[in-house]
């Protein structure tokens, strides 16, 4: 059952809309991790400026991750709700003005309700950006594609730290902020054009039509995509925890991504200061290093997107997950500058790739009745379990030393997202469309 497709669609040939969602997806993901990475590489800038501690700036950065969860999870129903076109526009709007608003801030209180406004609506960017692009892509290319975009995070991060370091030094951090806004507006732009995914516009008519009583109608447009008919109606949450077909695989991807994520501040938020303060390499060298190494991870992103759509997403996932904890636990035995930077360019693109597979594999194990809310759950526990992580990694530093911290709280972790989605995981072949998979 389903829509009949053009041919070139059939054959899986990418049509120049399909291209033309691609650029606007990767571009908009690059612009959303630029603002948040900005944040986070000029942090001690920012603390000296406005006086903070490091007592009030750790707190206020988990704040701020809870204030950008509670956004998304809040916002990721909408998508499903009311469709995805209109919170892409306006997840980009917001991230563009609170980045503004970020170089008028004087103190920590103000400082910390603009980045949550700012770093919520960056990431909302993120599922609804990969619902559509998900949505749109042939199923012949869906995990290549997407891995490309999905490396619009670390290229992000690229730019956020050349142009930090173009700027900052001449005219402070307020202006690199300030510099952040012009590309958000061309992306802006460029989304005129973008059309609501024909899935998402069946499934909305289908529960407009069930809400109205009129179900023969409902069962009439669903030949074109099929839409579970007695959950559609359901609030996107319980369908995602109550629903037969999807609670098991709810709570198995959660837990899969809580793990992976838990080790991201000690890996990625906190790498340059173990660098400098436990491998002794001068601050410049260590953003060198992580220049070099966060290219890589935008080259893995799309690699690992071309691997996933050969060998599946989940295996694709389970197996950069293993080489991903496998590197970081050379890292922690690293000796010597050598050694130090070879671990470094392995470790943080190897991680990061985890996404160029995940990400996929998230959004097409969901039914398009739930798919954006799938994604944004997912995307919320990101920040969440960055505040787990971020809270106890001092503690954990201090109680057993630089070794054994990035092996307990690096890579087992990143082992154990591996290891419970490739035995738990749910199988689904690569090529398959998203109708074939979940409904």
């Amino acid at each position: 059952m389903g829509e009949e497709k053009p041919v070139e669609q059939r054959k899986g040939k990418i049509t120049r809309y399909q291209w033309f969602i691609f650029a606007v997806a990767l571009l908009g993901w690059t612009m959303a991790s630029f603002d948040l990475n900005l944040y986070s590489i000029n942090l001690p800038l920012i603390a000296a400026d406005l006086h903070l501690s490091a007592v009030t700036s750790g707190i206020l950065t988990s704040v701020i991750f809870a204030g950008a969860t509670a956004v998304i999870w809040g916002l990721g129903p909408l998508l499903d709700l009311h469709g995805r076109k209109t919170i892409w526009q306006i997840s980009l709007l917001f991230t563009a003005l609170f980045t503004g608003f970020t170089i008028l801030v004087a103190n920590a209180v103000e400082l910390g309700i603009v980045r949550v406004l700012s770093d919520g609506f960056s990431y909302i960017e993120f599922p609804t950006g990969l619902t559509i692009a998900n949505e749109e892509f042939p199923a012949t290319h869906r995990g290549s594609m997407y891995g490309w975009v999905q490396g619009g995070f670390p290229l992000g991060y690229f730019v956020a730290i050349a142009v930090s370091l173009a700027v900052v030094p001449l005219y402070g951090w307020r202006v690199a902020f300030l510099v952040g806004i012009v590309p958000i507006l061309v992306v802006l732009i460029l989304r005129r054009w973008v059309k609501e995914p024909e899935r998402s516009k069946v499934t909305l008519q289908v529960r407009k039509l069930l809400k109205e009583g009129k179900r023969h109608e409902a069962e009439e447009l669903i030949k074109r995509y099929k839409v579970d008919l007695s959950q559609v109606t359901k609030f996107p949450y319980r369908q995602m925890f109550t629903d037969p077909k999807l609670k098991k695989h709810t709570v198995i991807t959660t837990v899969a991504e809580f793990f992976h994520e838990l080790a991201t501040p000690a890996l990625f938020f906190f790498t340059s200061y173990v660098l400098v303060n436990y491998k002794h390499l001068p601050y410049t060298t260590a953003y060198e290093i992580l220049l070099i190494a966060t290219f890589l991870g935008f080259l893995g992103y799309g690699i690992m997107g071309h691997v996933g759509q050969r060998i599946s997403r989940k295996w694709g996932s389970a197996l950069i997950g293993i080489i991903g904890g496998v590197a970081v636990i050379f890292f922690a035995l690293s000796h010597g500058f050598l050694d130090t930077v070879i671990t470094t360019v392995i470790f943080y693109p190897a991680v990061l790739s985890w996404n160029g597979t995940w990400w996929v594999y998230i959004a097409e194990t969901y039914p398009t009745r739930a798919r954006g809310t799938a994604d944004s759950w997912q995307t919320g526990l990101n920040d969440f379990a960055w505040i787990v992580g971020s809270a106890i990694y001092g503690f954990v530093l201090e109680a057993l030393g630089f070794t054994l911290t990035y092996i307990v709280l690096g890579a087992v972790p990143v082992l154990l997202g591996a290891i419970i989605i490739a035995a738990l995981g749910k199988g689904v072949p690569p090529t398959a469309e998203l109708e074939e998979i979940a409904y």
